[in-house]
């Protein structure tokens, strides 16, 4: 059956394919009539959801997209401002995008930020999407300093996540986005939690905290006050660190080597198991067990869920050494998913292909996720248009294809779709 026009621009736009949106636009009236309405991901509109990509922004815009239309987001709407940059940020100036505190904060523009508080110092605390303030959208130490000297709450919480702008500022690699600055404002007097500090490397911070309160070894992101309260989703840490994580398993992740083997003192014969594990480390995993002959018969799903987290991370060293020890892949993870699941969705071949072979690994492969109802290879097509561009999608949809994987149900990028196509065509 032909797609209706609103799930081939849906598509294209997933695509990033400016020339299809653009073709199907000057065809379809209906199309032109509903390009503000908010129907991506969180209730954005096309301009929203797809603001860092100039040549669909020159699209939009051709046609109608209001440049300072939001999304319908209960806890705050985003603008397009506040995740376009470079080019599309100037195209959609231009076009007459109105600029808010959030957004010259997000666009590192001292100049404009300072204008727009000369005429309102209160708008130093105004919330934009997700109820974020200013700080929380700051991308340079300069609009840090501005922001914090012209009297924003360093400690301020957004509304959906109940986060600061220190812990939103974290990244799931060292070096990696905004990680530096999170540094930045915990220098200038950010609160700290066990997980920021151990993510920072604050060692000395992190061993009077837990002189203070031995239990937060064992706290996990996505537990307590970092759980889901409705009406607001689970804490930012859920995206910037991941779930279920533990402040062992956080040094590991943010190679913490200091804060990992101050954290490894304190730790329990199964959480030492668990860690060298997790890094790969057979030596050490090995030496645990020998001494400790009952800790994978112990395990429970926090701990059997470490070779989930490794598939997602695309570890395919520690995902075959998990495999060899007796932790389950078949263990929930990132949104419900198992290993496979969560390899495929990475585009790692490697571990898929070291998932595959292992013995029942094949029985992964017709296993539906219970968040989303998707298989492997549904996550795998989800990846190629949402995830690690460097991950290799179109081997990971073959090896799967090969191991009994039937069509999927998702949309694809060009390469994986040429993958699908192919498996289809008689033979």
């Amino acid at each position: 059956m032909e797609e209706t026009p609103e799930a081939q621009i849906h598509h294209a736009l997933e695509r990033h394919d400016a020339d299809t949106v653009r073709r199907l636009l000057e065809r379809h009236a209906e199309l032109r009539a509903r390009i503000n309405e908010p129907v991506f991901a969180f209730d954005a509109p096309a301009i929203v959801a797809f603001s860092r990509d100039r040549s669909i922004v020159d699209v939009l815009l051709d046609f109608g997209a209001d440049p300072n239309r939001r999304s319908d987001w209960w806890a705050g709407g985003f603008h397009a401002l506040y995740s376009a940059t470079g080019a599309a940020a100037e195209r959609l100036l231009a076009a007459g995008a109105i600029p808010d505190a959030c957004a010259a904060a997000h666009l590192d523009r001292p100049e404009l930020l300072a204008q727009i508080l000369a005429e309102d110092p209160g708008r130093v605390h105004e919330r934009g999407g997700d109820g974020q303030t200013p700080l929380h959208f700051a991308t340079s130490r300069a609009i840090i300093d501005q922001l914090l000297d012209a009297g924003a709450d360093i400690d301020a919480r957004d509304v959906d996540h109940r986060s600061t702008a220190a812990e939103w500022m974290l990244e799931q690699k060292r070096g990696a986005g905004r990680y530096e600055l999170a540094q930045y404002l915990v220098e200038r007097g950010a609160s700290t939690d066990i997980f920021l500090a151990v993510a920072l490397g604050l060692t000395d911070r992190v061993l009077s905290m837990l002189r203070a309160k031995p239990a937060l070894l064992d706290l996990r992101t996505g537990q307590g006050d970092y759980a889901e309260q409705p009406p607001s989703s689970y804490h930012i840490y859920f995206w910037t660190i991941g779930a279920d994580r533990s402040p062992l398993e956080v040094a590991t992740q943010f190679e913490q080597h200091e804060t990992l083997e101050a954290l490894l003192s304190l730790a329990s014969p199964l959480q030492r198991f668990v860690v060298a594990s997790r890094r790969g480390d057979e030596a050490g995993a090995r030496s645990q067990l020998r001494e400790h002959p009952e800790l994978v018969e112990s395990m429970t799903q926090h701990e059997h869920r470490a070779i989930t987290d490794a598939a997602w991370d695309g570890d395919a060293r520690a995902v075959a050494l998990m495999l060899e020890l007796g932790f389950d892949p078949r263990t929930p993870g990132q949104d419900s998913g198992t290993a496979l699941h969560c390899a495929a969705w990475a585009g790692s071949a490697e571990t898929v292909a070291v998932l595959l072979g292992h013995r029942n690994g094949r029985e992964l492969v017709a296993i539906a996720d219970a968040q989303h109802g998707g298989t492997p290879l549904d996550w795998c097509c989800h990846g190629s248009l949402n995830g690690n561009n460097a991950g290799d999608h179109a081997t990971v949809a073959q090896l799967l294809l090969d191991a009994g994987a039937r069509s999927a149900t998702r949309h694809a990028s060009p390469s994986v779709e040429a993958v699908l196509a192919a498996w289809r065509s008689p033979r």
